[in-house]
């Protein structure tokens, strides 16, 4: 290391120059950065490409609810605002199909021209409604069972326009002035607040968190350069990381928006550690060394420890890459660019400017010590006296925080991401209590669909399929076909209300609906040849587990039925997404953890120092789930993502204090003594790297997402019991059990 000190002051210009390019490349890919909200997108393909097939056979599955809301309906002025509203989005491109009340173009009240709330209008509404009750393919999805409000169903074409059109259907709705009040939901709407918000999170976390880690560098260093330098290094690498999304063909997401912050916390604890140590060296100088030596110094005292913890976080983060979950490994991938391009900035760039400038006066005076080191020196006497107690305490703790885990939620919808006052959630309230719900499932079949056998059985299983307390309304072509012979028979003649007994008889009735009815509303039933089908079934809940219910219950209905093929359609993208969270969480967390205990293992050449570096982890997860159990924060796309993050980063405060703890039993070979040392020298050092995380951490709580906001606070809590961890229960299990690989040897 020696060598190597003397080469980074020597070609100090060279290595500035080489970091500062590097950045400078990465800014350019900047322009082209984009957002993706589309849910599917975040599985793999092969495991979205059902939906795709779907819409290829059935047209757009994507709708959006135009939701109209009035003491009644069916008032003439209200439905003549509905009929505008339906009229102008006609005309949108990209929309393939509109429903709405009233069935046809023209309206029931224009020949008598009766004014509103007059008898004969009334009695001309009550007819309509009666009407209208009759009819359960309008009764509960375009028309709610209390008359109070209407939903316009616009179905998009699938041509990858969503939010484009999404934008265009509410511009032109709010154009029409009217007695309703209206309101817009379905996933397309989601994802279209989606991708305004995630912009809108990234230009408050951006500056708000840079501001936040530079108040925290002042008090921590008070002196120029240990303030701007870990910030430019944090700079730097969110410029790299960020620069390689678009780089890549990738986007940003709910997910990957995170990335900022995660690099604002994270990148500049190697720079602090840097800093930390070249105040102290100067300290014990007394100012007479050059800026040249006190950078060699700190270089080699500080190089390998600080290369090492940057290794386990780097480990940690890589461990989201089992994710299936797209965005989460791409997170992975992102985080560790940064943070490796941090850590070799820290170790070599911070240390090249340092020898560049002038040797400044020591910031810590000897005789007036900080109020850090006076509180670790407290903190010190505390532990030598009760490392016991304390040791007893963490376990009891840990025991009855453990209690809360299976009480864990899981959960990934969307509406979810907003609170309760939102928008979206209420829309989706409305949608799921009045229309049936915005998560559909497909039941797909394969067979002779005319066939009067096959139809039955279509229509069996879907009455099997809407007695389930989650699906709000179903729709196949059997319904279709037995709400049109409603319309031909008598309800005393046979064949009233029922399936065909011919296939001859189901054609005639076919091309009669086609002749009179409309023939788009076939089509997204029954495909042209009439060999494939599908039941739609929505589903009344935005809950994931509710989702999954709903289609581990439907695909045991039709599990001996070769007729029907599989189910697809949204709500088994969401179920899919929640399996893959739960086997992404647990995958990463095992496979964080071994890897870093593995490496930590490898740095001491003991197989104890693992174990003892996963005990403040350990702990620390352990309390943050059973957090979560007893809150009722629910495990999602975002906090499943939190383990990883904090073995990663949690493990460096524990090998500092190790490696610093270990030079000190080699002199005194006094595991109070040495835990006294360390506390005063890296202590210093931990506890600013922690706070700097912590606080980096907080600024998720401003983001327009609950799931962002309460992976900011377990971040925070998180963090701050590894540090407790790493500065309380480490030198107490030191104190108590002596290890042997920290002991001087003989």
């Amino acid at each position: 290391m020696v060598k190597l000190s003397e080469l980074v002051v020597k070609y100090r210009w060279f290595v500035i120059i080489i970091f500062s390019v590097v950045t400078l490349l990465m800014a350019i890919p900047l322009k082209d950065s984009a957002v993706d909200p589309d849910v599917e997108n975040m599985l793999p393909e092969y495991m979205s490409v059902h939906l795709k097939e779907l819409e290829e056979k059935f047209g757009g599955m994507e709708i959006i609810f135009v939701l109209v809301e009035s003491d009644d309906i069916l008032r003439p002025s209200v439905l003549e605002h509905i009929n505008s509203i339906a009229d102008i989005l006609k005309n949108v491109q990209g929309i393939e199909r509109i429903n709405s009340i009233p069935m046809s173009d023209d309206d029931p009240f224009d020949d008598e021209k009766l004014s509103e709330g007059s008898a004969q209008e009334l009695q001309a509404r009550e007819k309509l409604r009666n009407m209208l009750k009759n009819n359960n393919m309008i009764m509960n999805t375009l028309v709610s069972e209390d008359f109070k409000a209407a939903s316009i169903l616009v179905r998009m074409k699938n041509e990858g326009k969503g939010l484009e059109i999404t934008r265009k259907v509410k511009e032109e709705t709010l154009k029409i002035q009217g007695p309703g009040k209206i309101s817009f939901g379905g996933m397309p709407v989601i994802k279209e607040h989606i991708s305004e918000d995630v912009p809108r999170d990234m230009m408050i976390f951006m500056p708000l968190g840079l501001l936040i880690m530079l108040g925290v560098l002042m008090m921590s260093f008070k002196q120029l350069r240990g303030v701007l330098l870990p910030f430019l290094v944090v700079i730097m690498s969110i410029i790299v990381s960020m620069g390689l999304v678009p780089l890549l063909g990738w986007k940003m997401t709910t997910v990957t928006i995170i990335l900022p912050v995660i690099l604002i916390a994270i990148a500049n604890g190697y720079g602090i550690h840097i800093i930390s140590r070249y105040q102290l060296d100067n300290m014990v100088a007394g100012g007479k060394k050059s800026s040249l030596e006190l950078s060699k110094d700190v270089f080699r005292e500080l190089a390998i420890p600080v290369l090492l913890t940057g290794v386990t976080t780097i480990a940690g983060m890589l461990c989201l890459m089992t994710h299936t979950v797209v965005p989460a490994a791409q997170l992975g991938i992102l985080s560790s660019v940064g943070i490796f391009f941090a850590l070799m900035a820290s170790i070599f760039f911070i240390p090249a400017v340092l020898s560049a400038l002038d040797a400044p006066k020591p910031v810590i005076d000897k005789e007036k010590r900080p109020a850090t080191e006076k509180m670790l020196k407290k903190l010190s006497n505390f532990l030598s006296l009760h490392p016991k107690k304390l040791l007893s305490a963490s376990i009891v703790l840990t025991t009855i925080m453990a209690a809360g885990i299976p009480l864990i939620i899981v959960d990934s919808n969307l509406a979810g991401y907003y609170p309760e006052d939102h928008p979206v959630r209420k829309s989706a309230k409305l949608i799921n209590e009045k229309f049936g719900g915005s998560q559909v499932i497909s039941i797909n079949v394969d067979g002779d669909i005319k066939d009067p056998q096959v139809l039955r059985k279509i229509d069996e299983t879907e009455k099997k399929i809407s007695l389930h307390k989650n699906v709000g309304n179903t729709l196949s072509i059997a319904k279709l076909l037995k709400l049109i012979t409603k319309g031909a028979y008598k309800p005393e003649e046979k064949g009233f209300g029922q399936i065909p007994e011919t296939k001859n008889a189901v054609e005639f009735f076919l091309d009669k609906y086609n002749e009179m009815g409309d023939p788009e509303e076939l089509r997204k039933l029954v495909n042209n040849d009439f060999t494939q089908a599908q039941i739609i079934a929505q589903i009344n809940s935005e809950s994931s587990e509710t989702i999954k219910k709903v289609v581990e219950d439907t695909q045991k209905l039709i599990d001996d039925d070769p007729v029907f093929t599989k189910i697809t359609g949204s709500g088994v993208i969401f179920k899919d997404l929640i399996e893959k969270v739960i086997e992404g969480q647990v995958i990463s967390l095992f496979l964080s953890f071994f890897e870093v205990s593995f490496l930590v293992m490898l740095l001491f050449k003991s197989i104890v120092a693992g174990i003892i570096a996963g005990i403040p982890l350990a702990v620390s997860l352990v309390l943050m789930f059973g957090f979560m159990g007893f809150t009722g924060v629910t495990l999602d796309i975002a906090t499943a993502l939190i383990s990883s993050i904090v073995i990663g980063v949690g493990v460096d405060y524990t090998i500092h204090f190790l490696w610093r703890y270990k030079i000190e039993m080699s002199k005194h070979n006094d595991p109070v003594m040495a835990v006294d040392h360390t506390l005063s020298t890296t202590g210093r050092g931990i506890i600013f790297n922690a706070l700097s995380v912590m606080v980096g951490f907080v600024v998720l709580l401003f983001s327009s997402f609950l799931p962002i906001r309460f992976f900011g606070t377990l971040i925070f809590l998180s963090i701050a019991v590894c540090l407790i961890g790493s500065i309380v229960l480490l030198p107490s299990i030191c104190i108590v059990f002596r290890p042997k690989f920290l002991e001087k040897k003989d």
